[in-house]
């Protein structure tokens, strides 16, 4: 239906003032107003079958009533065209387009897009319209979820709000700006598999004005490939005036050239099915950005973001400590005041721990049960082990036990993050000392036997037990025995810790003496300067030394103590004769005790 512009509408007018309804009888026409003014009074009605076109310069539609425009067989379209006028503070349910080429006054108006199939905002001259408030519903599904920006951008007013509930608003190469700083300015549907978002093709952005330091929601998806819903959010630091655009790359960032290849050293990953486009657009403030994921679906746990080029040209880098939340649905990874929004391509990563301390001991060629430990910030500990080396326990922990094989070798061992990225690693090389045979021989004279070392391999300690509580560290050692008898001597010889032994039972069978001197000479000379009763098996021994005035100078109960002829008190005594009592049993029960007189002469 359409009106002459030099006659007045006036069943429009006088229905719509007087809160009647008017539906256009045909259902394949519009409602066209080509240069009429038509008021919609508050309370009133218009539903128009088809679709609506305001055109001419003279054209003015203020709605302040209810207008629907919709068909289920040919869905409503608005039209704004050739300089013509829509205001008012009225609502507006438009079932297809919006389509903008004129002006259009928002009010405090609200539009709601409520159409089953694909719905554009769009335009023929670059018109961009401001809404008040928009609102997205429908029950249309894939494609004909979206309320797609054909070629131009949207705004929400500055006291407006956008209300998505489950749909998708598709901005494509173009920018949806909130203009309200309110932090409820954008409101969706957050129930899981029934998200509402913005998705935005390389150039296009959902952008937010701020003026709080609250947080600011970003509700970005897409349904390009995998449908996502992976929101952002944004708390600047002042109340100071910001605008911040968002938008979510479904795809591998090396698509659109930020090689997920390209990391720092502090960082083993990046995540691979999708990224964030973060900008500030306007004003100075820091912000902190919270970026939100599902663990199950998106690779595990992530512990780190990322900023593409910034400051290392080509590559992600780490932006450092950031905090982790577990949650469901979504994790988060939250950086807090952030200041470089120098370049706007931001990601979830994966940060090295610090590589693990690792000292390592030599060990024993062939052998078993060797302990390794590393300290390290991980949660777990990955080791390997040179060829011909067996890790038999411990694996995945600090401390492990390592059968070594024949050969040195190189240990290494790493450290893992909850998230499951690998410390740089920490190795050390392992020397294994091959252990030595241990045997021996041994050749007697009376009492005293001499042990030779036949051990083979490379020996570099000796440790002799002759079974009689003595002990000793040489190579070759001699040892007299007190007297006949059985002993049990062993040998062990090691090769820095690598140990092996021998024991040998040697019957000790000599001939039992002793012999005593008569005169000695302690002068210091070196020559019989000790009297000495040589002797060889006797079980028992004592020996008392008497002077001429019958006062003891020397006593022992040691065979082989020897007498410096100094008084007990250290003081040397005269020369001259000293008598001695001896009494001497041989292991094989023959006494040799006696009495008889030493010599004491001294030359100096």
């Amino acid at each position: 239906m359409k009106n002459n512009p030099l006659t007045p509408f006036k069943f429009f007018a006088v229905a719509i003032l007087f809160g009647s309804s008017y539906s256009a009888l045909n259902a394949q026409t519009i409602f066209f107003n080509n240069g009429a003014s038509v008021f919609a009074s508050s309370g009133s009605i218009i539903h128009v079958n088809g679709g609506l076109q305001n055109d001419g310069a003279t054209a003015v539609f203020d709605n302040n009533g209810t207008v629907t425009v919709a068909n289920s067989g040919t869905p409503g379209t608005v039209f704004l065209t050739n300089g013509s006028t829509m205001q008012g503070n009225g609502q507006y349910f438009v079932e297809q387009d919006w389509s903008n080429s004129a002006t259009f006054n928002a009010g405090t108006s609200t539009v709601t897009l409520n159409g089953d199939l694909q719905q554009f905002i769009t335009t023929t001259n670059a018109t961009v319209t401001t809404f008040n408030n928009l609102v997205l519903t429908g029950t249309g599904a894939g494609n004909d979820r979206k309320k797609t920006l054909q070629g131009v951008n949207a705004n929400v007013g500055t006291n407006g709000v956008l209300t998505i509930n489950d749909r998708e608003l598709e901005t494509l190469t173009n920018t949806f700006f909130v203009l309200n700083p309110a932090t409820t300015a954008v409101t969706n549907n957050t129930t899981v598999g029934s998200e509402g978002f913005v998705s935005s093709s390389v150039g296009g952005s959902l952008s937010r004005a701020t003026n709080s330091s609250s947080m600011y929601r970003f509700p970005t998806g897409s349904s390009v490939g995998t449908t996502r819903y992976r929101p952002v959010q944004l708390t600047p630091a002042t109340a100071a005036a910001n605008v911040f655009n968002v938008r979510l790359g479904n795809n591998n960032a090396t698509v659109d050239g930020f090689s997920t290849a390209a990391l720092d050293t502090s960082m083993c990953s990046v995540l691979s099915l999708f990224y964030h486009q973060i900008n500030r657009a306007a004003g100075a403030d820091n912000a902190s950005i919270d970026v939100f994921y599902d663990q199950a679906a998106d690779n595990g746990l992530w512990d780190a973001l990322a900023q593409f080029n910034t400051p290392t040209a080509a590559i992600w880098n780490n932006m450092g400590a950031v905090t982790n939340t577990s949650a469901v649905p979504f994790n988060d990874v939250l950086k807090v005041n952030w200041s470089d929004f120098s370049n706007s391509p931001y990601i979830l990563a994966r940060v090295k721990p610090a590589m693990p301390v690792l000292a390592c001991n030599d060990v024993c060629a062939n052998s078993t049960g060797n302990n390794f430990t590393a300290t390290g910030t991980g949660s777990s500990f990955t080791w390997t082990a040179p060829a011909g080396a067996t890790i038999s326990s411990g694996q995945g922990t600090n401390s492990v036990d390592i059968d070594w094989g024949a050969s040195s070798g190189t240990l290494s061992v790493t450290t893992n993050s909850a998230a499951g990225c690998a410390s740089n690693p920490a190795s050390c090389s392992v020397t294994a000392n091959v252990t030595p045979v241990a045997s021996f021989d041994t050749t007697s004279a009376g009492f005293t036997y001499n042990f030779t070392d036949l051990s083979t391999g490379t020996v570099t300690s000796w440790a002799w037990d002759f079974g009689d509580g003595s002990t000793s560290a040489a190579q070759n050692p001699s040892h007299t025995y007190t007297g006949n008898g059985v002993q049990t001597v062993c040998l062990v010889v090691s090769n820095n810790g690598c140990a092996d032994s021998v024991c040998r039972n040697i019957i000790i069978d000599a001939t039992d003496f002793i012999n005593i001197p008569n005169v000695f000479t302690p002068d210091g000379d070196g020559v019989n300067d000790l009297f000495y009763i040589d002797n060889s098996g006797l079980a028992e021994y004592q020996i008392d030394i008497y002077n001429r005035w019958g006062v003891k100078v020397f006593s022992s109960q040691t065979p082989n103590e020897k007498w410096d002829g100094t008084t007990t008190a250290g003081v040397p005594l005269n020369d001259g004769t000293y008598y001695y009592i001896l009494k001497a049993v041989s292991v094989t029960t023959k006494d040799y005790s006696t009495k008889g007189y030493i010599q004491l002469i001294r030359k100096n």
